[in-house]
């Protein structure tokens, strides 16, 4: 149901242990774990080892996964493993690399349940954005153990915080999680669906439900006008997407930093907004021009 439950806690506090008891690799002490029918979990580590690096990544997914070559190649591409790197060794990818080689074969099979430990720890920043564009995309259950605030303010829409051995159950994002620690806990909020994730960027947005705005009027001044009036929105757009990217950048900066983090979050929601708009109205100035053409 694409719940994204974030499993924080300070260091020590428990969160490996919890998710080797949920994963079967130790006992708990007391209590009983339940799994769902039709689970099935696939487990990405904070350290990803493979069986025998010194293969390329063609022979790797080919031994690991039971395919043809071709269908490896194919799989490899998707996940951006293109050319001569799929002839690369193992040994020879970064982590990140290694990580996106990892979710490349874990997301071959049918899962329904992906749990993450510490993804984007350690990883370079395109690294870290592909894998935040993966969870995106992914369909099913995310749990995450993670320390990096702008990761768990992206994707959480529930948390559970481990504290002294004892679970708080909080269902919301981290900001209303922050929130509700800062005023002393209290009465936890009732579980409600879980919201999908927000899209990173929406090129245009959608209007399937709700009443159509109202048609704009046509703009008089003949095609020269249109034109000009095109250029002028193509580049208030570009700056608002240099911007957007640019506070995208000062979120991952600041990402130990709530405040500053929350602040952030705020300008670039705004900065998103305004060039969704502009580019509503580009769309609707280029139509004009086309039809007057």
């Amino acid at each position: 149901n694409r719940e994204r439950v974030a499993l924080l806690g300070a260091n020590g506090a428990g969160k490996t242990t919890m998710l080797k008891i949920l994963l079967g690799e130790e006992v708990p002490d007391g209590g009983v774990i339940r799994k769902g029918v039709g689970l099935k979990p696939a487990y990405l580590p904070q350290q990803v080892y493979f069986a025998n690096p010194h293969r390329n990544l063609i022979d790797t997914l080919i031994y690991d996964k039971n395919v043809s070559m071709q269908v490896a190649r194919n799989r490899l591409g998707s996940f951006q493993f293109t050319g001569e790197t799929q002839l690369k060794t193992v040994d020879m990818l970064s982590g990140g690399e290694k990580s996106r080689l990892r979710l490349c074969e874990l997301m071959y099979d049918p899962l329904n349940l992906l749990i993450l430990d510490e993804p984007t720890n350690h990883l370079d920043l395109a690294s870290r954005e592909w894998i935040e564009e993966a969870v995106e995309a992914f369909d099913g259950t995310l749990l995450f153990v993670s320390h990096d605030r702008y990761f768990v303010e992206r994707f959480a829409t529930r948390v559970l915080y481990l504290e002294n051995g004892h679970l708080t159950d909080f269902i919301g994002s981290y900001s209303a999680f922050l929130d509700w620690r800062a005023k002393g806990g209290g009465a936890l909020p009732e579980a409600a669906p879980a919201p999908a994730p927000k899209k990173k960027k929406a090129a245009v947005p959608t209007r399937d439900d709700g009443p159509k705005p109202p048609e704009k009027p046509k703009r008089t001044g003949g095609t020269k006008n249109l034109q000009k009036l095109l250029n002028t929105l193509e580049r208030e757009i570009s700056q608002l997407e240099t911007q957007s990217s640019d506070l995208e950048q000062q979120m991952v900066d600041a990402a130990s930093d709530s405040g500053k983090l929350l602040e952030l979050m705020t300008e670039k929601e705004a900065c998103d907004e305004k060039l969704a708009a502009k580019m509503d109205e580009w769309e609707a100035v280029a139509a004009e021009l086309e039809e007057l053409q």
